[in-house]
């Protein structure tokens, strides 16, 4: 059954409590819903968790019946994990790096089917980042570590062992966030790196990522000016000619936050939302989190009325592929 575009399609809301509002199905119903976000105020005991995700997709699919219905999670280990209960509890990526990439691979798979038994579809890891040796930067030990081909080895285990496991991987933040100082929370990070660094340390873990199959590639809000003035996640240059282009990436693209500060100043939600996909981005997370009161259906009103069918189209095609992966 073919699916009519949809904007909503394209966006991954967040929402509070253990189960998704009504307000939540009233826009899925509206616009199309892409998916969910789950926050740590999203979790408690893991059969509740299941039970919650397996009413979400029912109810969606009764309102919104060409919805991916997609449940999206940052559960990396260390300091970024978002459930507690039924998933295992990993080491920050730079410890677990010490175990080589036969621990990274073991303890991936066994978090991916602990995240599949939930009902979740996509774990937003592995972290791709290079640190510079030296350097206090804002991702750490988040970080599998600082040298190119050791951390591009931890990032195909985990990438390859999540896929094993039924779960989708997502490569981040491309170009590389390891030498930002400047947590795009906040703010914008600006690095001043040329574009021979970066290709020859920050894109090597986003090449093996690509190369063991990872289907989805989230970009930073952070600025290179070597190459684009704007933010890569904002920046056709990276996605397209970068990404696509020199790195033959084929898969979906997923924005970081469109809520976090990185994009203070950068124009207005709804304006930065087209902006993203016309650069490349095939879903815009909202976690209703970094600012709760922004309205996303004034976001979904003006895709709807700004972007191109065409564009709508090839970001919703690349989307649905998601689903349509063995898994």
């Amino acid at each position: 059954m073919s699916v009519a575009p949809r904007v909503g399609h394209l966006l991954v809301l967040g929402y509070p409590g253990a189960a998704p509002p009504e307000e939540l199905y009233a826009f899925a119903a509206r616009f199309g819903l892409g998916g969910v976000i789950l926050f740590r105020r999203n979790g408690g005991p893991a059969d509740e968790v299941a039970a919650a995700l397996a009413a979400f997709r029912a109810r969606l699919a009764e309102v919104d019946p060409g919805s991916p219905a997609l449940v999206l999670v940052d559960q990396e280990g260390g300091r970024v994990e978002r459930l507690r209960d039924g998933v295992p509890s990993l080491p920050a990526a730079r410890d677990l790096a010490g175990g080589g990439p036969q621990a990274v691979a073991a303890a991936a798979g066994d978090q991916a089917r602990a995240l599949r038994r939930l009902g979740v579809d996509v774990n937003l890891a592995p972290v791709c980042d290079l640190p510079r040796p030296g350097a206090d930067g804002v991702i750490g030990d988040r970080a599998y570590g600082d040298d190119p081909e050791a951390v591009a080895a931890c990032v195909a285990a985990h990438a390859a062992a999540t896929l094993a496991a039924g779960v989708l991987p997502c490569a981040k933040h491309f170009p590389g966030h390891g030498a930002a100082r400047v947590d795009s929370h906040a703010a914008l990070p600006v690095l001043d790196l040329s574009l021979e660094e970066i290709r020859a340390r920050d894109l090597v873990p986003f090449a093996a990522a690509i190369a063991a199959g990872v289907p989805l590639v989230m970009p930073g809000h952070l600025r290179v000016p070597a190459l684009d003035g704007a933010p890569a996640s904002l920046s056709r240059p990276w996605l397209q000619d970068v990404l696509r282009g020199e790195l033959g990436f084929a898969g979906a693209v997923v924005s970081d936050d469109l809520e976090m500060g990185a994009l203070d100043g950068l124009g207005a939600p709804p304006g930065l939302a087209a902006r993203a996909v016309a650069a490349g981005c095939d879903l815009l997370i909202y976690g209703q989190n970094l600012r709760p009161g922004l309205d996303v259906a004034a976001v979904a009103a003006h895709l709807e009325q700004h972007l191109p069918a065409g564009l709508l189209g090839r970001a919703l095609a690349r989307v649905l592929g998601l689903r349509e992966r063995p898994r």
